[in-house]
């Protein structure tokens, strides 16, 4: 019993425990190379066989060994082996060695009351079985001298527990009742409780979501990046995490810290009341956004912060595309400010910030310069005295002046070398969208009111990096792509979220969660493609955009490098006819990986300036908004009918010849006849025409 529960947690310890610990430890093992790979196994073991669980196994051998030598054996009643003559004997030698026995064993010779025993309960039986012809066939054929025997059934427990005396039936109800039914169910109910309180795909506690959408500290429609983390530390894991006694003094460090970041917080009495744990949460998230030194006693629930950190807010995320604005809409805002959230967790990049910044112009805000290893607001001042202020002029550099600018910015060489990594690894997104309606396909889209409309999805990755010599194309493999997060504590997955929205509205009308793997696979091909086709030179890390590969300046005469398409902003569109056919072979199919999106058209007639918002799970100012102009037209009568504009656009040749009755077939539907004289439809939907039936009117209804 003590094996079935020892054994499996044990197991269940060494695979990492469950959820995102576990998703870590497979990560860590599969992608660290082999030196990390061993130190990581050995801190790993250390962890799980501490000193309880070294106890643990320790009573479970003491139990083993007292198992095995205190269990007595079944002993078979063998009249051969106590009499110790062979199987083949005779009678003679029977009688001989029962005498020999009896001077040993027999009451007379021997006045031991166990001998006494042994001689009546063995000797006498075993010669009885081997000299009666009955008794010896029947164990023979039985193994048994008195024939086939019942099965008994015994039960381990001690003798006491069968006592007839009166006075013990109390105690033995007593151990009946707890031992039997009360302690079994009560293991039951706390195990039960213990495993449902985690609940979802993301196994969050059950008062998490309560919480989440609990009016005072849940997802609001209006509540954008800045409001968020005030939600997310109030996450039941976050409530209910310990603070010893000797963090004390690393809670006081961390709230001057905190001040020293955010001195309008001195007067909100209301940040600073909240309980301990909530507020260790908060003031930890802010402290990592700023990239300070976080307390070594705090460090485990910052590392606890960050990996619980994502599920959460992914949980905060469906909350806020959970449709509540008609036709199913969710909100805008949150959503956005959620996916805006994770990229500053995983990247350490302040919130005041990145709040400013429009979807799709994220890359010329400070935040996307902050994310670059040992980039700070003092290092953002130099770089805006040496005419740099967004990214892309950064991106855009050659790679010897970029080094030189960020050498003058105050950064050494190994941390210039760590930004041209970071630099090298940004993705840049490829996107071309269409929306048709699910149900017909029309070259002259008609979208109504109600409609089910589907967003057709193009995307094609590139790197940087995809335009060095040796990269391989074929290397991109796996499940995901790791981002580049050095800030962050565990191995995190690169995901895209693809949003179709309309800010107009605040309305998040479909969201759909990408691992762009295989775009990344079709851009890496993509560049290779296109340097072979231009003879571009190799490049060491970070193209440029209109400069030659290691710094110099190209004006586009003979002999210099063209421009590096794998930077947004450039004129180059991968998906136009001229930027496809010139860079791919006849081996790829299709230019980018694809998907879909479906949501209702709004129910207003009008006309609609959607978006499709590509944002990344793991980077700041790599996101892409992509204009989507969608009219939407009032559903009439007609169009219900089927006789309305969408009908007359999906009139083939033969519907035109019926409807004209060129070979004199007989249509039942009134929907697509003209009578002879060629009269035409009066309604300007194509919705009633007059009746030329006999028994008819002649009056034309009114369509809506």
């Amino acid at each position: 019993m003590y094996s079935l529960f020892l054994i499996p947690f044990t197991l269940w310890k060494l695979s990492g425990g469950s959820g995102d610990e576990a998703e870590a430890v497979k990560t860590w093992s599969s992608k660290s190379g082999k030196g990390e790979k061993k130190e990581s196994m050995w801190q790993h073991l250390r962890t799980v066989f501490t000193g309880r669980m070294l106890l643990a196994w320790l009573a479970w051998a003491l139990l083993l060994w007292y198992v095995k030598y205190s269990m007595g054996s079944i002993e078979n009643f063998d009249p051969f082996a106590i009499l110790q003559v062979p199987l083949d004997a005779t009678e003679a030698e029977i009688k001989r060695a029962y005498r020999k026995l009896s001077l040993v064993y027999h009451p007379d010779k021997n006045p031991d009351p166990k001998a006494h025993n042994y001689f009546a309960t063995y000797i006498a039986k075993a010669y009885k079985a081997l000299t009666d012809e009955t008794s010896r066939e029947n164990y023979l054929k039985y193994g048994h001298p008195d024939g086939p025997q019942a099965m008994t059934v015994s039960v381990a427990l001690p003798e006491w527990f069968f006592s007839k005396d009166k006075q013990t039936a109390p105690l033995i109800l007593l151990v009946l009742l707890f031992g039997g039914i009360v302690t079994p169910l009560g293991m039951a109910a706390w195990y039960l409780m213990g495993t449902q309180k985690f609940v979802g795909p993301n196994q969050l506690m059950e008062e998490t979501l309560l919480l989440f959408m609990d009016p005072r500290y849940g997802i609001k429609a209006s509540q954008a990046l800045g409001r968020l983390p005030e939600t997310l530390v109030c996450a039941m894991e976050f409530i209910s995490l310990p603070t010893p006694s000797d963090q004390g003094p690393a809670m006081d460090e961390l709230r001057k810290t905190v001040l020293r970041l955010h001195p309008d917080l001195k007067d909100k009495s209301a940040f600073w009341k909240r309980r301990t744990s909530v507020l260790k949460v908060h003031m930890l998230l802010l402290a990592h956004l700023s990239r300070e030194e976080i307390p070594a006693v705090l460090q485990k629930d910052l590392e606890f912060l960050l990996t619980k950190g994502q599920p959460l807010v992914r949980e905060m995320l469906g909350l806020s595309t959970a449709p509540r604005i008609q036709p199913g809409y969710g909100w805008l805002t949150p959503t956005v400010g959620c996916i805006e959230l994770m990229q500053c967790m995983v990247q350490a990049v302040p919130l005041e910030s990145k709040k400013a910044a429009h979807v799709g112009k994220s890359a010329e805000s400070p935040a996307a310069l902050l994310q670059l290893p040992h980039f700070d607001k003092e290092t953002l001042r130099r770089l805006t005295r040496k005419k740099v202020k967004a990214l892309p002029e950064l991106q855009q550099m050659g790679g010897d002046e970029r080094a030189k600018v960020l050498k003058e910015c105050g950064l050494s060489a190994s941390e210039v070398e760590d930004v041209e990594t970071m630099l090298s690894a940004m993705p840049t997104v490829w996107v071309s969208a269409q929306c048709v309606v699910e149900a017909e396909e029309l070259d002259d889209e008609v979208v109504l009111t109600g409609d089910i409309v589907t967003c057709r999805i193009q995307v094609m990755l590139t790197r940087p990096s995809h335009m060095a010599a040796s990269f391989d194309p074929d290397s991109i493999k796996g499940k995901a792509a790791l981002a580049y997060a050095p800030r962050f504590p565990a191995p995190k997955e690169e995901s895209w979220y693809f949003l179709v929205a309309d800010p107009a509205t605040n309305a998040a009308l479909a969201i759909t969660k990408q691992n762009l793997l295989q775009a990344e696979a079709i851009g890496a091909r993509y560049a290779a493609n296109w340097s072979a086709k231009h003879n571009t030179p190799a490049v060491a890390a970070v193209g440029s955009n209109g400069s030659a590969p290691g710094g110099g300046k190209s004006g586009g005469g003979k002999g210099e490098a063209p421009p590096n398409p794998l930077l947004a902003g450039t004129k180059l569109d991968p998906f136009a006819a001229n930027g496809s056919a010139e860079a791919l072979d006849s081996s790829i199919e299709e230019l980018g990986q694809t998907f879909e999106l479906k949501f209702y058209a709004p129910l207003a007639p009008a006309k609609y300036d959607l978006q499709l918002l590509c944002m990344p799970d793991s980077w700041v100012g790599c996101d892409r908004a992509v204009p989507i102009k969608l009219r939407v037209d009032g559903a009439t009568r007609a169009d219900r009918e089927g006789r309305g504009r969408r009908a007359a656009l999906q009139r083939t040749e033969e519907s035109e010849a019926l409807m004209a009755g060129g070979d004199g077939s007989n249509v039942d539907s009134d929907a697509g006849h003209e009578d002879e004289e060629g009269e035409d439809y009066e309604s300007e939907e194509y919705g009633t025409e007059e009746s030329g039936d006999e028994g008819s009117d002649g009056e034309a209804s009114d369509d809506d």
